[in-house]
Parts: structure tokens; sequence; C-alpha cells
């Protein structure tokens, strides 16, 4: 299945067919699942009827629209598990929370529904035998017109399981239930094994039955221990692959799914049933969309609380290295907890884990680790996709950020992967070297690639000046910013060539835009701030969106630099011979990631290569970070790490 996103004021059918031309950029997922990027060019509507499914997502989408208005988003993916129309301040709020599992179908969704069923059914007298099977087909109903996703699907093959077993008076463990169920999902799509969802789901489970299956033996049956070790245990079992996958882990769930599972428990039937109601009973199917909008509006509460609590989320670099520690704290919980450990014995382990967690984190090993501590300047180059980031750090520790990265499905000007570089890339790395505060936000311009990010880097550290070439646009990224300077009192200033901005004896001077050229406000990318990063013998230029005609303004300007930022993400009208021919830099980085517009151009590597710098590039290297020294600047990036000489 591919996914298309058109941007539309009106409600688009589901089930309507289209004549769709366009260009299909093949890539491999992970696992090696096939994977693209379809650029369309042209689609062209055609005649038919949708059929009985299609027409119902329809009818789903404008009752839920009609009956929730604002929240529309929010109930469209408690019932169908599609959240691109939430808020993504609420979204973010949600994720840091702990409490995103809410807004996902998953067991719980399929859980509350088949218990709901089964209540309801009670009351005709039929047996819970026969109210479990009848549940568990319209679970599995419910999961067939969602699309099977895997969480929901391993949830529906443990209700009909459950159903099975209570009928024919079996008593299975826990364990060989998950088991069976994982390997329904399994052969039900073998492509399930890479998708993190059902990593999720499963892993959840697991954790909550091995915790709670300890407290039932050590703490007794109670509500309370149960719901504390069983979001304990899910956390802990799944913090392994959301730190490799999605580079952080909610902690602060554990604590607000006390309010939130039970709030969710009564809003997720109330808001099921209303939506059911609307073709019989209007009166009361809007009755009960008020009471679901109530437990609606307090998950959001809940949300917002939770994401709003310092280090309610715990934030890194996705991959193999941040999930290694969180699977190394799962293990000791378990070796903890034991199998038949008593609750004095397990405390007295979890002790002797935490004294050894205490002495570990005295030792200094980020000074081992991070490649820019110590007293010399480090440009970072983040790896935020088809976009723009770069961090610098002065001497004396203090951080500059230059443009955040896409945010959104959309592009203005540059790309989008439908995230946003903000919250997941730049936020993580700055909390993983500690920073509370920039020293400057420096915005090249308000293309969606460059400014996407900046908001949500706002939101969560603020800056002491927000610097930008200040030119009017309607970009709503572009005036969160401004609003979000405005609310918290962070200076701003518009950037003009000349302007310098100095930190710790980092000079970072202006070099464009300049007002009084008879091409401004032309081109938003030939508007862009350039900047001259000098320190010592180190100098390097950051080139925004530049293009040749911007260029060749600041001929004889600058001359020889150690580092070029490549102007476009190496784009052909970027990066002309006589601005590499005066510039002649001995690295140059291009922050690029799939797109469409076939960055960085041949031609423009061509160049690069004439000049004699070496290419590094964001989309094979990762970040790539810079340390410069006395005589010596050193870049790293997934390939290795190579030493260039400083121009005298």
């Amino acid at each position: 299945m591919i996914s298309l996103r058109v941007r539309s004021a009106e409600l688009l059918p589901a089930g309507t067919r289209w004549t769709v031309t366009g260009r299909w950029l093949p890539s491999t997922g992970f696992g090696g699942k096939p994977a693209g990027l379809l650029v369309v060019r042209e689609f062209v509507s055609l005649p038919g009827h949708p059929g009985l499914t299609p027409r119902i997502r329809t009818w789903l989408a404008r009752t839920i629209s009609e009956l929730y208005g604002v929240r529309a988003g929010l109930v469209d993916a408690l019932i169908t598990g599609r959240r691109g129309d939430i808020d993504p301040v609420l979204k973010a709020s949600f994720a840091r929370s702990g409490l995103v599992h809410l807004l996902s179908i998953s067991g719980f969704h399929v859980g509350v529904v088949f218990g709901w069923t089964v209540l309801l059914l009670r009351p005709l007298r039929l047996r819970r035998g026969r109210a479990s099977a009848l549940a568990s087909f319209l679970v599995f109903g419910y999961v067939a017109f969602l699309g099977w996703p895997a969480p929901a699907t391993r949830a529906a093959f443990l209700c009909g399981l459950g159903a099975w077993c209570l009928a024919r008076q079996r008593n299975p463990s826990a364990g060989a239930l998950l088991a069976v169920t994982c390997l329904g999902v399994t052969l039900l799509d073998p492509w399930a094994l890479f998708d993190l969802g059902g990593w999720l789901s499963a892993s959840a489970f697991f954790g909550s039955m091995v915790f709670v299956r300890w407290s039932d033996r050590a703490l007794g049956e109670s509500a309370g221990w149960r719901m504390l070790f069983g979001s304990l245990g899910a956390t802990l079992a799944t913090a392994p692959f959301t730190a490799g996958g999605l580079g952080s882990v909610a902690l602060a769930g554990i604590g607000l799914n006390f309010a939130a599972i039970p709030l969710a428990a009564l809003a997720v039937p109330a808001v099921l049933l209303s939506v059911m109601l609307v073709p019989l009973m209007r009166v009361a199917a809007e009755a009960l969309a008020a009471g679901g909008a109530l437990g609606l509006a307090g998950l959001e509460w809940l949300a917002r609380l939770g994401g709003g609590v310092p280090w309610a989320a715990v934030m890194g670099e996705p991959g193999l290295v941040a999930a290694l520690p969180w699977a190394g704290l799962l293990g000791l919980a378990l070796w903890a907890i034991g199998r038949r450990n008593t609750s004095r014995k397990a405390a007295l382990r979890a002790g002797w884990v935490a004294g050894v967690l205490g002495v570990l984190s005295l030792l200094p090993v980020d000074r081992l680790t991070a490649p820019d501590l110590g007293e010399s300047l480090s440009l970072h180059f983040l790896n935020v996709g088809q976009g723009d980031a770069a961090l610098i750090r002065s001497p004396s520790g203090r951080w500059i950020l230059v443009d955040a990265g896409p945010a959104g499905g959309g592009v203005s000007g540059g790309g989008g992967e439908g995230r946003d570089a903000g919250r997941e890339v730049v936020v993580p790395f700055l909390a993983r070297h500690g920073v509370g505060r920039l020293a400057a936000v420096l915005l090249s311009h308000a293309h969606l690639d460059h400014v996407g990010g900046v908001p949500a880097v706002l939101r969560e550290v603020p800056a002491d000046v927000i610097v930008d070439p200040a030119e009017p646009v309607s970009e709503p990224h572009y005036l969160e910013m401004l609003d979000l300077a405005d609310e918290r009192g962070m200076g701003w200033r518009a950037g003009r060539a000349g302007d310098s901005l100095i930190v710790d004896g980092v000079v970072l001077k202006v070099l464009h835009p300049d007002t009084t050229w008879t091409r401004w406000r032309e081109d938003l990318n030939d508007d862009s701030l350039v900047l001259l990063v000098r320190s010592g013998n180190f100098e390097a230029v950051l080139a925004g969106d530049l293009g040749v005609k911007a260029e060749s303004l600041l001929a004889g300007r600058i001359g020889m630099v150690d580092l070029l930022k490549v102007g476009h993400h190496g784009s052909a009208g970027s990066s002309g011979p006589q601005w590499l021919s005066e510039l002649r830099p001995k690295a140059a980085v291009i922050s690029v990631g799939r797109n469409r517009y076939g960055h960085p151009a041949p031609s423009a590597l061509a160049r690069l290569a004439a000049a004699g710098s070496e290419v590094w590039r964001t989309d094979r290297e990762g970040t790539i970070s810079v340390t410069v020294g006395q005589r010596l600047m050193t870049v790293k990036g997934r390939s290795g790490t190579r030493r260039y000489p400083l121009t005298p």
C-alpha cells in the first residue's frame, strides 16, 4: 500500500479511484522491507462507485467531525488509529507523557471493546463462554475493518484464544498465549516481524504479565499494586524498542496511567457508541458524545500535565547504542524480582542495582564518548533528512542552533518527511549534552525544511536571541516561532550583512542578506542568512540555501575557508565554480535526505571535487561532527574520522 498526502480543503471520499502519474524512488526499509517515495506529478479522478467499506470510512470521518468538532482528530485516532489530524503539540505531549499508546489502535483498545461487549451481553443471560465468543467475532470484524494492524491483530487473537479456552475449560499460561498470538500475527503478515508497533505490543504484554504475576504473589492482588507494576513492567519491557526506534523513553506514564487508563476505558466505549447511535438515535448519540468529549478533555489535560514535567521522557538519538542500556536495566529488573523472590529479597536486589547505577553515574563516561567536550570549538550537522540543522558549541560550552530541520509532511521550498526534526532529532541531541538554554538561534530563512523544527526546540530549550532575515512570510512554523519568542521573552532581531554575534570568542559574522541588493525579496533562498564562523585559524561558511546569483554578490569578500556547509542541499543552482574557487574548502558538508529534487546534483558534486573539497553527506554519514583544534580540524561520521590542517 502506498500512502499519498493530498492538500485539499474538501474531504476526499474513501474508495474513489485515481489515475496517478509520477516517479517512484525505491528504497529499502528495516529488515529489507520494500519502501520508497512516489513523486506525484498529476492525478486525475476516475468515475466509479466506492464499495461498502470505503463508504463506511467516509461516513465515519464526517460523523466524527460533526459530533466532536475540534477533537475530531483525537476521536479518529481512538477509533481508526489515524493520528494525522491531531494538533502536533498535543501529539508531542501524549508522546512525552507516556500516554501515546492511547492514541494507537493497540491491545488496550481491543481489550476495552472486548470487555465492554461481554459486559453488555451478560444481561441478555448469555453464558460467559458464548458472550466471549460473540465479543471475539466483533473484535475480529473491527480489526479487519482497520486493516489488520499488528498490535490490534495480536490482541484479537488473544481474545479469540481466551474465548476458546473458556469454552474448553483450558487454563494455558500467559507466556504460551503470547507466543501463539505472536505466531498468528507473523503467519498473517510476515512483515510484522519488522513492525515496531507489533514489538511494542508484545513486549508491553510480556512486561506487564511478568511484573503483575510477581506483585500478585509477593504483595497481594490489589488493583493498586497491579496497576503500578503493570505500568512499570510495560514501560521497562518496551524501553529498549522505543529508545532504539524512536529515541525516547517516556517515564511519566508509569504514574499517569493510574488516571489515564480508567478514563480511557470509559471514554473509548462512549465515543464508539456515540458514533454507532447516530443513524438510530441522534439525541442519544449527542449525549454520549458530550460525555466522551469530557473524558477526552481529561486525557488531553493529563497529557499536557505529564508532558510538562521535567524528565518526563528520557531522550536520545535512536539506534542500538540507545537501546542497550535500557535492555540492561530490564534484565536487572527481572533479576531483582526473580521467579520466586519475596518482596524483601526483591527490594534488597533493587537496592544493589540502584547502588551500582549510582556509582556508574559518577564516572566521566561522557568525556570518553562525546566528541565536543573540552576547550575546543565544535560543529554538529545533524541528520534531519531533507533539511538543515546544525549546532555550534563554543569552547566554554555555550550552544548556538542554526536551523532545526523539517516538520510535517508538506514542503515549502524544501523537504519534509512527515516528522518534526526539532522534537525527534535536535531536542534529544541537546538533552544528551545537558543543554538547558541556547545562546542563540540563527534561522537561515523561513522555508519549512529549515524552520519547521524550531518551535519544538524552543518549547523545550529557550534561547537568548533569535536572528533571521526578517522577510515577511506566511509559513505557520515561522509565525509560531515568533509567537514563542514573544511569549517567553526571548530576544529577536533581523540579521543583516555586517552584523556579528560573538559567543566565548567565537565570531559569527553575517555575510548576507544585504537589503540594498537589487534582487532582495525575489527568492527566499537567495535571501538566506549566510554565516562566517571564525575561531582562531579556523573559518567556516554556513550558506543556508544560497544560490549562484547571491553567491556572485559575495565574490571577493571571504577568501579561503576550512569548511563549507554547502548551499541548498547541493542543488545544481548552488555552489558555483567562482564561489568554490574562492572558498576552496577542505571539507564540504551537504545536509540532505531522500528527496524528489535530485539533491545533491551530480554537477554540484563535480564542482566540489574540482575545488579539492571532500564531501560529507548527512544521508550517508548520519550526524557529522567537526572538532576544531589549534592546527587541525577533525571531521567524524559513520564512515570514519578524517583530520585536515587548518589554513594558516
